[in-house]
């Protein structure tokens, strides 16, 4: 059996001590594929670094929405980003992007945030939809599938996906309503489905509404744990799996299989 997590972050600090052991417990249950996402500069050349290193690591690059507007950003003490933002030209990241395209199978993650106060704004909501654009582009340029972060932004993300026309599309961690659910089933684009399902409503009831065909399995690692208090990592895919088959009604070889078919299609 397969497994495949279409979406982690390797590159978070926190696995640097023990990235190996993470590994190999992804191996031991069978785990063949971690596509890590960059967001940034910084974590482009990580994710290039650990592909580079490790036969089960993939690449995808990606421009954060929030990470993109470091430069227009003004945090005060109340700042809740989850890290610090350092600034970086987009234009020429997107060029670095290109340059090693060879070396990822995503462009991702990309997209809009409306999550924080800061990015609220109209200008900023304006500012953001410009870059992302501009990251949709390209992947259609380079033939790359694209891993959508769509956070309290599910409908403008969707209306610009459909207006730049993109066909290779995984909407990652999606918490839109029903009719956005069934909004993206209509273009064919396809949901990556978290570990957190276990403890969360909403994705059991993504999965009862979406086809097994634009299933994909992810952690978003090290966020998003199926254990309240823990980190997770790329093994927790199996949770997925499980949570999905006990909804399908099928078993978990099917799934695993069936998911592991929608990956290679998708991302190769």
């Amino acid at each position: 059996m397969k497994l495949v997590d279409v979406h982690c972050h390797l590159n978070d600090s926190r696995f640097d001590a023990d990235l190996d052991s993470v590994l190999e417990r992804f191996r031991e249950k069978g785990g063949e594929v971690i596509v890590t996402s960059g967001v940034n500069k910084e974590t482009n050349r990580r994710s290039l670094e650990l592909a580079n290193k490790y036969d089960c690591v993939k690449a995808a690059f990606g421009i954060y929405p929030t990470d993109a507007l470091a430069k227009e950003v003004e945090l005060g003490e109340s700042n809740e980003l989850l890290r610090k933002l350092e600034e970086f030209d987009v234009d020429k990241e997107l060029s670095w992007i290109e340059a090693h395209e060879s070396s990822c199978v995503a462009i991702g993650e990309i997209g809009l945030d409306y999550n924080f106060k800061e990015f609220q704004t109209e200008e900023m909501r304006e500012k953001q939809k410009e870059v992302f654009r501009k990251c949709l582009r390209l992947a259609k340029k380079l033939d790359k599938v694209v891993v959508i972060h769509s956070r309290k932004a599910e409908l403008d993300a969707i209306e610009i996906l459909e207006d730049e026309k993109m066909d290779k599309v995984v909407m990652h961690c999606f918490n839109g309503k029903k009719a956005l659910i069934r909004r993206v089933l209509e273009n064919g684009w396809s949901f990556s489905v978290p570990a957190v399902i276990v403890r969360l409503e909403h994705f059991k009831m993504l999965v009862e509404i979406v086809p097994l065909g634009q299933l994909l399995t992810e952690t978003d690692g090290a966020y998003l744990s199926p254990v309240v208090g823990t980190w997770n990592e790329p093994v927790n895919v199996s949770v997925t799996l499980g949570e999905i088959a006990r909804i399908k009604g099928i078993s978990l070889e099917e799934v695993a299989d069936k998911i592991w078919e929608n990956f290679e299609r998708l991302f190769f």
